[in-house]
């Protein structure tokens, strides 16, 4: 096994750099030519129901789904090859590897073998959580359905059943892989020899793939956490000497360093999972452990991969070095350092403090203003008398108990109704407000994310905002959102120069250079790292909506969204707090370490107060001496 250690390191380490740099590139290309050739050029809420009416669409989705199932086999194939290799003590040889797992996975292709396609693409997902964490991040479900099937409990019961099943039949599936890809056998052939052997043995099965997972998890934490402290260790004891390169070289780790570690952590996993599968395997077949190798002169071989380990973690940590004195090179004013540096996202309170008081109401927006908010986003309808209100539903009845719409009613007969006592009996009586109320209550304390809702009974409702915040003075502290990309023309006709932003509950596709867009405002579970790099390239911005998670937050925060629009506004400034301190955490370390190893050889006999008592009774004494 020693002497497969650093072949199988070695095709996997492979394997991810080729998905990295071809696979996913290939993948997003087919999406593009999808696209261009089909009738809309990006889907988003409002036009994706053109998925099911477009044949193209449908098909490149099709083709997609079918070469991410196939390259995800192959992985399997190829870990589970290189295992089977070594337990029989053959030469370790890269391309007949990668050869013999292709080879071994053709048979896919054929009909009857089509499910081992939906497995890979489905089922493996949901438990080998830590082999496909880049992939099932998005397959994850949108939080605002996450919230309907919280609220309705046969939505809930629903949900959890499906769960429940797909780990079922993953635990009776164990066999399929390694039956299908070692043996060559059909799908059905390989289901029926793994499920008659997990049938009697389902519990000790379930426990070993249990064990096996939270293991790897474990020791995988631990890896990451323990390299963490490593690495920010030494630039604390950098810090004794520069405190401007410890802090460059901070971030140089988070840019260099922790990708990697977070890169050979999957590959390692990977590895891991596909282990399990094979041992189980293994057993099944009545094979010998993996026998000791020798080298021709008869002695153990070494564990070579962690050579291998050892120059990959080397190179990195001169490329990070590398980094480091670059950044230290540049001047203090440089855009770049500013960019390394990281800029702090704007936090907007989602209608207002809605966690204190009603929402899109003025005590929700007093509390934003009291908090010292960056911006509170609010919601634009317009009554049957063309007075523009801020309320979210159309129809009236959640918040106020009337079943009516916003445009069949006039201002007077909307002020008449009760929009808190659904939340608080202590806010009875709480009217929704105007437009105008809301600007003047918020005129020089706080800018506005201002959404737009627009209808067909209101064809007014864009210019009557724009003359609002034109009155009050916020062309410069105010952007206007929607999720109809048509408002937003009619908006940057009227008023080219306050921002718009569309607002996105999906967005795929080619929408970055949208020319009424200034930024995009989009739900959480559909932010990637190449969206926001594709909006920045662009000088746009990204909003995120709406964060109500810790781990929603820092994700967010990683991803580099430029504006985190929260129900929870005090949990998500508390993070903000926690990562401006990591700065302050590095100089406290560092004089730690100056304190323990290198103490100062001067005593101070006097302290802060006795300095201060011999400035007051004698100053001119003070000043001679000093």
């Amino acid at each position: 096994m020693h002497r497969a250690e650093m072949f199988l390191i070695t095709a996997i380490v492979l394997y991810k750099i080729l998905t990295n740099l071809f696979f996913l590139p290939a993948m997003r290309g087919i999406w593009s030519l999808t696209l261009r050739f089909s009738p809309v050029n990006y889907l988003t809420n409002n036009n994706a129901h053109q998925i099911f009416t477009a044949p193209s669409i449908l098909g490149g989705i099709a083709l997609i789904a079918v070469l991410a199932a196939l390259w995800n086999l192959y992985e399997f194939s190829l870990v589970l090859h290189g295992l089977d290799f070594a337990r029989r003590g053959e030469a370790c040889k890269l391309r007949p590897l990668f050869r013999e797992s292709f080879a071994a996975i053709r048979h896919a292709v054929f009909p009857k073998n089509w499910p081992i396609l939906f497995y890979c693409a489905v089922l493996i997902p949901f438990t080998d959580i830590f082999v496909t964490s880049n992939y099932i991040t998005q397959l994850a479900v949108p939080e605002y359905i996450m919230g309907v099937i919280r609220a309705k409990p046969i939505y809930l019961a629903l949900y959890s059943a499906i769960f429940l099943a797909a780990v079922l039949l993953t635990v009776f599936f164990a066999l399929v892989l390694p039956l299908f890809t070692l043996e060559h056998k059909n799908f059905g052939t390989a289901v029926k020899e793994s499920c008659a052997y997990v049938k009697h043995r389902f519990f000790r099965v379930l426990a070993a793939l249990a064990r096996w997972n939270f293991g790897v998890l474990l020791r995988m934490g631990l890896l990451f956490v323990l390299a963490t402290m490593l690495m920010y260790g030494i630039a604390a004891v950098v810090g004794l000497e520069s405190t401007r390169a410890m802090l460059l070289l901070s971030r140089a780790l988070q840019l260099v360093e922790l990708p990697f570690f977070g890169f050979l952590l999957d590959c390692k996993v990977t590895v891991a999972q596909c282990t399990i599968l094979g041992l189980l395997y293994f057993r099944t077949r009545s094979a010998g452990a993996f026998a000791p190798e020798e080298r021709p002169d008869g002695k153990r071989s070494r564990p070579r991969g962690r050579l291998l380990l050892t120059a990959m973690v080397a190179g990195v940590t001169l490329v990070t070095c590398g980094v480091t004195a670059y950044l230290l090179s540049l001047p203090q004013d440089d855009a770049l350092l500013a960019a390394v540096g990281g800029v702090t996202p704007l936090v907007t309170y989602h209608r207002g403090d809605c966690s204190i008081a009603p929402e899109n109401t003025l005590p929700a927006f007093r509390s934003a203003i009291l908090k010292k908010g960056d911006r509170i986003e609010l919601d634009v309808q317009m009554t049957k008398d063309g007075v523009a209100v801020v309320t979210h539903d159309t129809n009236l009845r959640r918040c106020t108990g009337k079943n009516a719409k916003v445009y069949d009613l006039t201002f007077a007969e909307i002020e008449q109704l009760d929009a808190g006592s659904w939340f608080s009996t202590r806010f009875a009586g709480t009217r929704i407000p105007s437009l105008e109320e809301v600007l003047q209550l918020c005129q020089g304390k706080i800018d506005l994310n201002v959404e737009i809702k627009p209808s067909a009974a209101t064809p007014t409702l864009e210019a009557e905002t724009v003359r609002l915040l034109r009155e009050y003075g916020f062309e410069g502290h105010c952007v206007i959102t929607s999720q109809s990309y048509e408002t937003l023309h009619k908006v940057k006709e009227l008023a080219p120069d306050i921002p718009t932003g569309y607002i996105l509950a999906l967005g795929v596709g080619n929408y970055y250079d949208l020319p009424d867009a200034d930024f995009f405002s989009v739900e959480t579970t559909f932010i990637t790292s190449g969206m926001v790099n594709q909006i920045h390239l662009r000088g746009k911005t990204v909003s995120a909506w709406t964060i109500d998670r810790e781990e929603d937050a820092k994700h967010m925060m990683e991803l580099g969204a430029d504006d985190l629009i929260t129900d929870k506004p005090d949990m998500v400034n508390e993070l903000l707090s926690q990562n401006a301190e990591m700065d302050t955490t590095l100089l406290s370390l560092r004089d730690a370490i100056q304190n323990w190893f290198f103490p100062s050889d001067e005593e101070v006999s006097d302290s802060v107060e006795e300095v201060i008592e011999d400035v007051i009774e004698d100053p001119e004494e003070f000043l001679d001496a000093a």
